[in-house]
């Protein structure tokens, strides 16, 4: 075989562009890289280059923070927010070119320091809670009423092989906090005095005129849940089949299956 075509001679163009965006994806995180040495000297020392990109990475990717968790911000305020958003930049990569998606896991970041969830311990949830928020506002808004008349068909015989249909996107958040109603407070401008002690649940689904935040219990959510996941009413226990008709009212599900007439 001749050598001058062998693969090392001609090392492939596409690898050596991917290795040195790696390089450089790496060295805005700190982490250790050769990409300086790719870096031609000049005015200012490659080093000192590097730290003006990373500089201009951590700010634009914290301004995207401040879009999807501006509760959260409201919260802590600008200083610890800033570092806070910071920590999640360096500890989760961008990993890919759209920053719309940005923004996973910061609950976690918060979850991880420990002097910030003593100071504010619902903050972490709060953080679920406008995740799921941002992620219900990039989908299409759900806009399926309930069927009301199909409920004419329902019985004690036919009920429990019965399945409701819950549109997507539909989040659900259950926290030991109130959340939901900190939440509201903060987007309404309106404090009110709140018992921070009192669980609250939470469903998340975007409406065509707004985004919709249902303050409920823990049983509402285990019974969207359970739809979700393709489970029958006779699955569901009783306490959640009790949230069925203030769910019903709510527009929450789309649909029911199971009914011997109306499919």
């Amino acid at each position: 075989m001749d050598k001058s075509s062998s693969p090392d001679r001609y090392p492939d163009p596409d690898n050596k562009l991917h290795q040195l965006q790696q390089d450089f994806a790496a060295a805005l995180h700190y982490q250790p890289s050769d990409v300086t040495a790719q870096i031609a000297s000049g005015r200012f020392p490659a080093e000192q280059l590097i730290q003006i990109y990373r500089n201009n990475f951590i700010i634009s990717l914290s301004e995207i923070l401040e879009v999807v968790y501006p509760c959260v911000k409201a919260v802590v305020g600008d200083e610890c927010f800033s570092q806070l958003a910071r920590q999640h930049v360096l500890t989760q990569p961008l990993q890919q070119g759209d920053v719309s998606h940005y923004g996973e896991g910061f609950s976690c970041t918060i979850s991880n320091q420990p002097a910030v969830i003593e100071a504010v311990p619902y903050l972490a949830d709060l953080a679920s809670l406008e995740w799921y928020l941002d992620r219900a506002a990039h989908a299409p808004a759900i806009n399926r009423p309930f069927p009301f008349h199909k409920l004419g068909q329902l019985t004690e015989t036919n009920q429990p092989q019965l399945r409701l249909e819950v549109p997507e996107p539909t989040f659900c958040l259950d926290s030991d906090y109130p959340v939901a109603s900190i939440w509201q407070m903060i987007t309404d401008n309106q404090i009110k005095e709140v018992d921070l002690n009192q669980p609250e649940s939470a469903v998340i689904q975007h409406r065509p005129d707004r985004m919709l935040v249902l303050n409920t219990q823990p049983d509402a959510t285990g019974l969207i849940r359970l739809s979700q996941q393709q489970g029958c009413l006779g699955d569901a226990s009783e306490p959640m089949l009790a949230m069925l008709g203030e769910l019903v009212q709510q527009h929450i599900f789309s649909d029911i299956h199971g009914l011997p007439e109306g499919e």
